[in-house]
């Protein structure tokens, strides 16, 4: 199944505003104007008539409890345009960054996760810890599950020194990819690693 994960927005009342994304390598994330920039990815890679899940990580506060409603309602016309049946499935969480939190959150990913999955995550909001959180739960289904691949992972980008606003959305996919590469390297002993992984890099 394709499974699309992310953080509720925290930004309060009137700051979650809807902005046109502009795609950054990859045309697929080619979309309008929204709040949350999943919606592009799941735009570009839902299929007519598939079936989704998004998983969201939500902190206990007002302001992501009202975000998550404009998120189901963004996430019910972009599948309800393309006849896809989706579900969105909230992992409620205290408002705690400590690193024994961080480590819960990444066991209730992980339980979302089974063999033969599709992922697509977008690391744009929730705190610093949270990239590396959800990058964590994407390379454990992909090396400890079946048949599992990571699509597409996606950053926003708001330049607000410009105006209007500029956004962009980067798809960021080859870093998570590049950072497995440097496991296998390891794992394999590679001699002068840093030779192959430039050959790599610029090929």
């Amino acid at each position: 199944m394709k499974k699309f994960f992310m953080v509720t927005p925290q930004q309060a009342q009137g700051h979650l505003r809807k902005q046109e994304y502009r795609a950054e390598g990859n045309s697929q994330l080619a979309y309008g104007e929204t709040r949350f920039p999943i919606i592009p990815v799941i735009n570009g890679y839902l299929d007519e008539g598939e079936a989704c899940e998004l998983i969201t990580v939500t902190y206990d506060s007002d302001d992501c409890r009202r975000n998550i409603d404009y998120l189901k309602a963004e996430v019910g016309s972009v599948c309800e345009s393309k006849n896809a049946s989706f579900e969105i499935k909230s992992i409620d969480v205290p408002f705690d960054d400590s690193v024994a939190s961080a480590i819960r959150i990444f066991q209730k990913l992980i339980d979302h996760v089974a063999d033969g999955d599709e992922l697509f995550a977008c690391v744009t909001f929730g705190s610093k810890l949270m990239p590396i959180v959800l990058t964590m739960a994407l390379q454990y289904a992909y090396r400890l599950k079946n048949d599992v691949c990571m699509e597409c992972v996606v950053y926003g980008q708001i330049d607000r020194s410009k105006q209007p606003q500029r956004a962009r959305i980067y798809d960021v996919t080859a870093l998570v990819e590049l950072d497995e590469i440097v496991r296998i390297l390891a794992d394999k002993g590679v001699d002068n690693p840093e030779l192959l992984l430039k050959t790599i890099i610029d090929s």
